[in-house]
């Protein structure tokens, strides 16, 4: 249970790290009690839509009969993690700074979800599919208490944060490299577990 919960405690703060950086923008500029809440809200609904799409592409690859073919969703992390390592962009903090910066008045709850759920999509899905597949039933549930937990955790930092400029540069500056690192460890470890290694090996023999 212990490895469980760190496991998920990491794999969701790989995801995270660019929307931390977000939220700092939006804190940073948005003092108000209706705002900070709306953040939270916008927050929390659009992490949770991408968690509920995630499980959904995991149910219905479960029933795929052959665990070494889905053991082959773990690329789908590899491949965004080099990406990561190479690009190193975030869309996500283009998005927030021009919302931030127009003279229309935001719903911050809508701003929220729509950032969220565009900027990070992608890679959520793409790593939290192949995750969630390896796991047991019961170790599922754990792992999406612990992500519950850490979508509050990840507001109320971004909240703490957004009056220390220094640590967000310094986030957006090495982020790129703890994102990349933890992409590409999970996604190996998801073809190892399931065999997917060895069946790749065969092909080509």
């Amino acid at each position: 249970m212990l490895k469980t919960i760190i496991t998920s405690a990491i794999t969701y703060s790989s995801t995270a790290i660019d929307l931390l950086i977000i939220l700092m923008l939006f804190f940073a500029k948005i003092k108000d009690k209706k705002g900070i809440r709306d953040i939270y809200i916008g927050q929390f609904l659009g992490s949770d839509v991408l968690i509920l799409v995630s499980l959904f592409f995991a149910f219905i690859l479960h029933y795929v009969p052959d665990k070494r073919l889905l053991g082959l969703l773990g690329i789908i992390p590899i491949f965004l993690g080099l990406k990561a390592l190479i690009f190193g962009d975030s869309d996500g903090e283009k998005m927030a700074n021009k919302e931030l910066n127009s003279n229309n008045k935001m719903n911050l709850i809508r701003t929220l979800m729509f950032i969220t759920i565009v900027s990070c999509g992608a890679d959520n899905i793409g790593l939290f599919v192949p995750y969630f597949i390896s796991l047991t039933p019961l170790n599922l549930v754990i792992t999406l208490i612990v992500f519950l937990i850490m979508i509050f955790l990840l507001v109320f930092v971004a909240q703490k944060m957004a009056n220390v400029p220094t640590i967000g540069a310094i986030l957006e500056k090495y982020s790129r490299w703890f994102i990349g690192f933890v992409y590409i460890f999970i996604g190996g470890s998801v073809l190892i577990e399931n065999g997917s290694i060895q069946f790749i090996i065969n092909l080509f023999k």
